[in-house]
């Protein structure tokens, strides 16, 4: 089968069809990753700590948009559990989620294209909530970036899980 071919269907969406989305959100959380190890290498080779910060913030919202691309897709494509929990977890292995990615669509699991534009019905609520996101795309961007930004708000104020330099210091 063309590898397109299910993207003709919906000419107007087919920019965002879900093999598109998942490869644009795989390079980008690939690309962030190299910011982040970038800024780690600067910061623990005592060069400047300036980038860590910066690069953390990209990488947690790559990662964030990985992670729901990756978790709209399972529900959208019908992915067995294995694939889906597996998707979600290579976006905490630096570079993993490209390949992941690239497997996913040799195996044909990004074909299809969105479900519940033309009137299917959703059974689960997952599959209620990517309805309202498939049926109201631009409504759920503005909706999915106010949260974004506010999980990655609270994130902030909340700092590192540990203060790394003060963990190593307490070691020697």
């Amino acid at each position: 089968m063309n590898s397109f071919a299910a993207e003709s269907k919906s000419p107007t969406f087919s920019f965002m069809h879900p093999r598109r989305v998942h490869k644009a959100v795989a390079i980008g959380e690939m690309f962030t990753w190299s910011f982040l190890i970038i800024g780690m290498i600067l910061k623990y080779s005592s060069t400047t700590a300036a980038v860590v910060p910066i690069a953390g913030g990209i990488h947690g919202f790559g990662f964030l948009c990985f992670v729901i691309f990756t978790l709209a897709i399972w529900v959208n494509n019908s992915w067995p559990a294995s694939w889906g929990v597996l998707g979600v977890a290579v976006s905490a292995i630096p570079f993993a989620a490209l390949p992941f990615m690239l497997l996913a669509e040799k195996k044909g699991l990004l074909d299809q294209d969105w479900r519940f534009r033309d009137g299917e019905q959703p059974r689960t609520v997952a599959e209620k909530v990517l309805a309202l996101v498939v049926r109201n795309p631009v409504r759920a961007v503005v909706v999915g970036v106010v949260l974004v930004a506010f999980v990655f708000t609270v994130l902030l104020h909340l700092g590192p899980p540990v203060d790394v330099e003060k963990a190593l210091s307490s070691s020697s």
